[in-house]
């Protein structure tokens, strides 16, 4: 199972537990924005017989399950259903229609006709905006419809990404209100036909699964989201240890070659005990960090490093008046 599968399966899970005395005076309201969500999401909507009507193709078994019975139980009216196969992909599909002698009333009751009842409304109808728990079933209801949730897979190609999928760009840009509403800030994006309301950023897609209650699914997300952190600031560890490593080694060759060429001239048996010293420890410790030399000679980093600027500039004159 998905991420995603995970999140609608724990949404539809929460919702069927919860107690009647908790409901609320606001549930049928509540239950109402978010079938409208759910229509308004993943419908497909036209006219037939000069009355507007809808229908929903989906693949997922248990959300279907879930909107056939809320549907029946709001309006007392169960949505015709029709098992099809996807030619192309070969996967079952669920054809759920509303019964055409009642779509314009539950189209009105779900805020999705226009006043005159004769054309579809798009964007979300005022009443579903008003509270925040109406707002929250209404995300609700877009997320078991269109809605997905990628995390990062292990091969580390792909990121954090939450998107919810709408037909037209009022209703996306309303959506994505709603979403800021509540602090989740998301953005559009136009994806061939569809308007697509998406947000990369962990600590929102954190925020949101919090939002809408499925605390098993923002568990595994905290911990995928932990694991993921840690790998990524150990490789930014290994990578600057690395480039610490070959500067080291660089600097080290350059010290050593120059110390070979002022070995090789007359100008070594004039140098200072503290720095004919030093040269020939770095000549039989080629690999070790300046503050290993440190170390090992019980200098102070800066005075060694004085000492070793001097060689290098001996160094450098030498090659100098051999140029010349």
């Amino acid at each position: 199972m998905n991420f995603t599968s995970e999140i609608k399966k724990e949404i539809i899970a929460k919702i069927q537990k919860r107690k009647p005395e908790k409901k609320g005076a606001d549930f049928k309201m509540q239950k109402t924005a978010l079938l409208s969500a759910y229509v308004r999401a993943g419908a497909e909507f036209g006219v037939k017989e000069g009355i507007p009507t809808f229908f929903i193709v989906t693949e997922t078994e248990s959300v279907a399950e879930f909107f056939i019975s809320a549907f029946t139980e709001s309006f007392s009216v169960e949505p015709t259903v029709v098992a099809t196969m996807d030619r192309l992909s070969g996967r079952d599909k669920l054809v759920l229609q509303c019964p055409l002698m009642h779509s314009k009333w539950i189209l009105a009751e779900l805020g999705l006709l226009s006043r005159d009842e004769e054309d579809i409304r798009y964007g979300i109808a005022t009443r579903f905006k008003k509270k925040e728990d109406i707002q929250i079933e209404y995300i609700k209801g877009a997320f078991l419809s269109s809605g997905s949730c990628m995390i990062p897979s292990e091969n580390g190609k792909s990121g954090y990404h939450l998107e919810f999928v709408f037909s037209d760009k009022k209703t996306a840009d309303d959506f994505c209100k709603m979403l800021w509403s509540m602090d989740l800030l998301a953005k559009i994006i136009k994806r061939k036909e569809s308007y697509v309301v998406y947000i990369k950023n962990k600590e929102i897609i954190s925020d949101f699964l919090s939002l809408i209650g499925v605390s098993s699914c923002l568990k595994k997300f905290s911990v995928i989201v932990e694991k993921r952190d840690e790998a990524n600031q150990n490789n930014r560890a290994a990578n600057c240890y690395s480039g610490n490593v070959e500067k080291t080694v660089q600097a080290s060759v350059k010290q050593v070659m120059a110390i070979e060429r002022l070995k090789d001239s007359a100008i070594f048996e004039d140098l200072s005990e503290e720095l004919k010293g030093l040269a020939r420890f770095r000549l039989d410790n080629p690999a070790m960090s300046l503050q290993e030399l440190a170390d090992s000679l019980k200098l102070s980093k800066s005075c060694l490093s004085h000492r070793m600027r001097r060689l290098m500039e001996l160094a450098a004159k030498l090659d100098d008046t051999l140029e010349k």
